[in-house]
């Protein structure tokens, strides 16, 4: 509809030809369309509403997105724990066996070099086990931050074979590349309960942590947290078939003590466990006697490797 407007007046009379011609009193208008105004304001009109429309869209999808994003943190930043599944669980284990248990060695790379020597601690356990030939390790933490592996000399001089876990991918990686064609490796970390859990893996300065301080939090800076399983020693052990060690390296960064309570000894038997101890003389303590109310004797001690045999073993 088009919008009209006119001026009107007031007369009696029209003139034509100069001749009056007599007219009643009536307003006389004259009509014309006003479009200038109209067309000027339409286009800002519909400006504002495209403006408005978009605005409120994105402001919707920005909300979305930022509460996907941090129910996204959230989910990466917890801990989930598998409590109704038992260390000993059939499935768990053949879940283990098939998809995380793999060969130690990476066939499609060259294999690095390292040090061809023993260590004091390994050459210790040596000593204790009387120079034993074909035994069987577990050790965890090898090759963590450019470090060596304990059981590296066993396996290639002795005929050891074992399990190498490694929670850290590159240095699993890297584990892999050390040409340990005896054992097997698993990307993963030692459960410091006695059931699965998924963790977030947290790289800091002084090296990775798993229960750190950022464990249950969203702050963490450091958005591409690798998330990492957490299995139990014994589910390990049943997946290898294997419940008698003769040496177990126990490193995981300040579980150590969980993951030992852990452990059901009366199913299995592990002749001596060398502990990784960064810790308080309290703490160091208190594994202390932990082990020995499951009858293992504290024999030695190497910088932070603690080394413990159970009672039975003769010298």
């Amino acid at each position: 509809m088009m919008t009209i407007s006119g001026q009107c007046q007031n007369g009696s009379t029209v003139h034509s030809n100069s001749t009056e011609i007599p007219h009643s009193s009536t307003k006389v208008c004259s009509l014309e369309p006003i479009s200038g105004v109209t067309k000027k304001l339409l286009p800002l009109a519909a400006f504002f509403m495209a403006f408005t429309t978009v605005m409120t869209v994105l402001i919707i999808y920005m909300e979305n997105t930022a509460m996907r994003h941090y129910q996204f943190r959230v989910n990466m930043s917890q801990d989930y724990e598998l409590l109704g599944v038992s260390q000993d669980n059939p499935q768990l284990v053949t879940y283990i066996r098939e998809v995380h248990l793999a060969p130690a060695i990476e066939p499609h790379h060259k294999p690095l070099e390292s040090e061809n020597s023993v260590s004091k601690d390994t050459a210790y356990v040596l000593k204790l086990l009387k120079n034993k030939r074909d035994g069987t390790f577990v050790e965890s933490g090898a090759y963590s931050d450019g470090k060596t592996s304990k059981t590296e000399w066993l396996e290639e001089k002795l005929n050891w074979r074992g399990l190498l876990i490694q929670p850290d991918p590159k240095h699993y990686f890297s584990l892999r590349r050390h040409n340990r064609v005896r054992s097997q490796a698993v990307h993963a970390c030692l459960s410091p309960m006695p059931y699965p859990k998924e963790v977030t893996l947290h790289q800091e300065s002084d090296g990775v942590k798993i229960n750190s301080v950022h464990a249950n939090s969203i702050e963490d800076p450091d958005w591409f947290n690798t998330r990492v399983k957490c299995f139990p020693l014994y589910s390990l052990l049943l997946a290898m078939n294997v419940t008698n060690i003769d040496y177990f390296s126990l490193e995981t960064g300040g579980t150590e003590l969980q993951v030992l309570e852990t452990i059901p000894f009366q199913r299995v038997k592990i002749e001596i466990i060398g502990v990784h101890l960064v810790a308080s003389d309290s703490e160091k303590d208190t594994i202390k006697k932990f082990l020995a109310t499951k009858k293992y004797s504290f024999m030695e001690s190497f910088n932070s490797s603690y080394i413990f045999m159970m009672n039975h073993i003769k010298i």
